[in-house]
């Protein structure tokens, strides 16, 4: 696909330095190069002050910042401003999309009783969402800070953790939200006090495991940049004894919730990262907070959730000082991400893989499906994550990691059953042509990015399939969308 025209248009616009007399010969060269690669170069933001977004554009910023747009979110959104855009993904309610209301296989979902259906009743806020941030940036922080089902009991603790994450996640509701109280709010949460054993560690039997992932994979990092150590071990115990002292009230699973007993607590001096003081709770997390390497750490997270090219050292600080500027608060970083004109890189050639929960939620968005039946979590277990359940605490390796030859095929598979459903039966046209049969599958999946070979590919196929009768057109345009929706490029985004 090539660069939308505008930004072709400024790439030739943008002027070289004075030269005298410019070799005509290398200019040739050069011109050559730039046609070669269009498809490469960094987008501004579009919008910015002239250039209206793309559908291209606006497909891109969806499926990074979302699962994917709907053929509302293109209607709406094409021909207007990058800057507009952003600021309704981050102040726009996750309010359901209209549709039929969640169920398995026609039974209402029972989500504190099946695990089935915890899953699924998530799967659903997420392909419903008409504004999508929230539920993505929800994930997000599932996948930052690891929790998984299978070592928490009762299932409403974990189901409320996550609550908790879609409160920070909801930027128009919680503008002010900071990464500061979300951590706070994280280490007292029940479902991690159970999930990394904090309920059980007291000033007589310290446990570590939660002041280590605090460290190493929360805020902090094993080491710099540069490969220095961020902490060592003795700073590890040391959080470990401010962090004593907490345990979970679930006598009501719906409203549990953690409390501090304060003989628990191991009361003295520690030293923590370089600082000596008697800290409890909160007080160590803000030593943790303060230490130099978090600001970048986080940044980088977030920036690796929605954009593939780490940051530049220039584009890096200012995000770190817009971080720390406003204490910590996750919103205006947010913004700037989205704003940034990285997250425009290769649009006709998309650079991220798509994670198997945003691949299987984008297809339902696409193709307007509910969840219906186990489909969508059978097919993300197959892929290799399934939300509540991450392997550990680090949550998900991603990136290459989620294709090899079982999951590209579980990808596929997904594909094919999804366009297999009744209620996407395609209907009959007779005399449909082989182009008419591809540009009507086209539409039906929502007008998925495809490369210009697979183009050729798909429209050669449509028009070699036979077509003489109604049951031989079904089956082309089955076969269609499932390519569409299962190819490689289907797989990018």
């Amino acid at each position: 696909m090539s660069e939308p025209k505008p930004l072709v248009e400024a790439a030739k616009a943008k002027k070289a330095p004075k030269k005298a007399r410019p070799n005509p010969r290398a200019r040739r060269k050069g011109a050559k190069l730039l046609k070669q690669r269009k498809h490469r170069l960094v987008a501004p933001p579009p919008g910015g002050s002239q250039y209206p977004l793309s559908e291209v554009h606006v497909d891109r910023l969806f499926w990074r910042a979302g699962f994917g747009p709907t053929a509302e979110d293109r209607a709406n959104w094409t021909g207007k401003n990058i800057y507009s855009a952003v600021d309704w993904l981050l102040n726009a309610p996750p309010t359901p999309l209209l549709g039929i209301d969640p169920t398995r296989d026609g039974q209402v979902l029972a989500p504190t009783t099946n695990d089935q259906d915890l899953q699924l009743e998530w799967v659903s806020q997420m392909a419903r969402a008409r504004n999508p941030l929230p539920e993505r940036l929800t994930f997000f922080w599932h996948r930052h800070f690891g929790n998984s089902r299978d070592e928490v009991s009762p299932p409403q603790l974990i189901q409320n953790h996550i609550k908790l994450f879609r409160r920070y996640a909801d930027l128009g509701a919680n503008p002010g939200a900071s990464f500061r109280n979300l951590l706070y709010e994280t280490t007292e949460d029940p479902s991690m006090l159970r999930f990394l054993t904090g309920e059980d560690s007291t000033r007589r039997a310290i446990n570590e495991n939660y002041g280590r992932e605090v460290m190493e994979l929360f805020a902090l990092g094993v080491t710099d940049p540069s490969g220095k150590p961020n902490y060592s071990e003795d700073d590890v115990k040391e959080l470990a004894k401010a962090l004593t002292g907490w345990q979970i009230d679930d006598d009501d699973p719906d409203n549990a919730k953690g409390f501090f007993t304060q003989n628990r607590w191991v009361d003295g001096n520690k030293n923590i990262l370089g600082k000596a003081g008697n800290f409890k709770d909160r007080d160590a997390l803000d030593v943790v907070l303060a230490h130099p390497a978090h600001p970048q750490f986080l940044v980088r997270k977030l920036w690796g959730e929605f954009i593939v090219t780490p940051p530049d050292p220039g584009t890096l600080a200012s995000l770190v000082n817009t971080y720390v500027a406003t204490g910590l608060q996750i919103k205006p970083l947010m913004r700037q991400i989205l704003l940034h004109p990285a997250l425009f890189e290769s649009l006709g050639e998309p650079n991220m893989i798509k994670p198997p929960v945003v691949y299987v939620v984008g297809a339902l968005r696409a193709t307007g499906q509910s969840i219906g039946s186990t489909l969508s979590i059978d097919s993300m277990s197959e892929q290799g994550q399934r939300p509540y359940f991450p392997p550990t605490v680090a949550g998900w390796e991603g990136g290459l990691s989620w294709l090899n030859t079982n999951t590209a095929l579980a990808r596929f598979r997904f594909a094919n059953r999804l366009v297999n459903l009744k209620t996407l039966a395609p209907q009959d046209v007779a005399g449909e042509s082989g182009d008419a049969a591809y540009d009507r599958a086209f539409a039906a999946v929502n007008k998925p990015w495809l490369s210009d070979k697979s183009k050729g590919y798909l429209k050669g196929l449509a028009n070699r399939m036979p077509g003489t009768n109604t049951a031989q057109r079904a089956a082309r345009q089955i076969a269609l969308r499932a390519f569409m929706l299962g190819g490689p490029d289907a797989q990018v985004m």
